[in-house]
């Protein structure tokens, strides 16, 4: 059954390790010149020593400045799961189905549950497999700006390991799901992709900043500048500004603020600035709420576990579509 399920699949697998390959190529030749100069120029002492040599801020500012586009580039790998769950799971059952070829699987000695088991778990590990390939392959990418910015900014939290594997795998869940469900391969596909991204997208901007409540900073405009507040490494989840009683302003009034300060529509932010001088006469303070760099790894154990769980769910319901299955 493992070796039909082998023969069956193989070739998903081997255009998996195929694109892998053709991803690493680029990777590995920008990565190894950006390591080379993260070294050679300074910036890895200056990270290590801040206050060890003159000039580092500016030092560290242009390194970023000049590979910011090459890293930011990498958020697209936040929806590199959708394709393990469109072009692998959502055929998995839906082709077999389509096709009536369950029909004869349904028919041999072998029992439904063992030939659902041996698909999900060839082709799943498979998919996890290459998962895990491509998040060694950008964290490493990523090293120099890990360690400057830390790792839970987007395109730092959704390369590393957990959440790509966990997220890979909840992506291949729901298109076994929905293949299973719709029995027609396009329509499966088409429904994989909307789920996926139904899910992965509210997870990503309204559930990440809250997995654990986030710390607050409030500094004020004389004592504490505005760019006073968390350090490099540490995630800003939101901004803004209270009043004497601790009252988060709004936007509408923050607006209403600035348009008071300013006639032509600009702000400027900073120490001194008109703006810090309507926040000291009016009682209002700076507010910051942020999760630390050091909650890196809880943060990825809670988001892999959600997923992990929807996972589970999914391939459950899946079981329970193909064992009830008579025509």
């Amino acid at each position: 059954m493992w070796w039909l399920t082998w023969r069956q699949h193989r070739a998903e697998l081997l255009i998996g390790a195929l694109l892998l390959a053709l991803v690493a190529v680029p990777v590995i030749v920008t990565g190894v010149a950006i390591h080379h100069e993260y070294q050679a120029d300074g910036i890895a002492a200056c990270v290590a020593d801040p206050a060890g040599r003159g000039g580092c801020p500016q030092l560290v500012a242009r390194f970023v400045d000049r590979h910011r586009e090459a890293s930011n580039r990498l958020i697209w790998v936040a929806f590199l799961p959708g394709l393990a769950g469109v072009f692998v799971g959502a055929p998995l059952l839906a082709r077999e189905f389509e096709h009536g070829t369950w029909r004869l699987a349904f028919t041999q000695t072998v029992t439904r549950t063992r030939w659902l088991t041996a698909k999900l778990a060839v082709v799943g590990a498979g998919s996890v497999a290459a998962a895990l390939a491509f998040a060694a392959l950008f964290t490493w990418w990523r090293g120099p700006f890990d360690a400057i910015e830390g790792r839970l900014r987007t395109s730092a939290f959704v390369v590393a390991a957990p959440s790509l594997c966990a997220v890979t795998l909840f992506a291949f869940a729901v298109g076994v799901f929905a293949g299973a469900l719709l029995r027609r391969t396009i329509p499966a596909m088409g429904m994989t992709l909307a789920a996926f991204l139904a899910v992965r997208i509210p997870m990503e901007e309204y559930a990440r900043p809250h997995y654990r409540a986030p710390l607050v900073r409030i500094t004020d405009p004389v004592t504490q500048p505005a760019t006073t507040g968390p350090r490099s490494t540490d995630w800003t989840v939101a901004t803004g500004w209270v009043d004497r009683s601790g009252r988060v302003l709004s936007s509408g009034e923050e607006a209403d603020i600035i348009h008071q300060v300013y006639s032509d529509g600009h702000a400027v932010y900073g120490s001194g600035t008109p703006v810090e001088r309507y926040l000291v006469e009016h009682g209002l303070r700076h507010y910051t709420e942020y999760q630390p760099g050091g909650r890196f790894w809880s943060l990825q154990a809670i988001e892999s576990a959600w997923f992990v769980g929807f996972a589970v769910v999914l391939l459950a319901g899946s079981v329970w579509l193909v064992r009830r299955r008579t025509t």
